[in-house]
């Protein structure tokens, strides 16, 4: 039953995933620009980089601190 279950997920997760990437080719073909997946990685990955670097807590502010259980 389980196996069941986790097949239909496996099979609504690429289902879902063909119509994203459809999606994406849709937008890209009505711009007049060529869906590129590798310049796609990149571009998402360069703002996730961007966005971590820039939180409020840095190493820097971070102070490792050892704890003992006081009795």
């Amino acid at each position: 039953m389980f196996a069941l279950v986790g097949l239909f997920m496996a099979v609504v997760f690429m289902i879902s995933t063909v119509l994203a990437i459809s999606v994406l080719m849709l937008v890209s073909a009505i711009r007049g620009k060529q869906f590129n997946v590798k310049e796609y990685w990149m571009t998402r990955q360069s703002r996730r980089k961007s966005v971590q670097t820039k939180g409020f807590l840095q190493s820097k502010d971070v102070t490792d601190v050892d704890s003992r259980d006081v009795r």
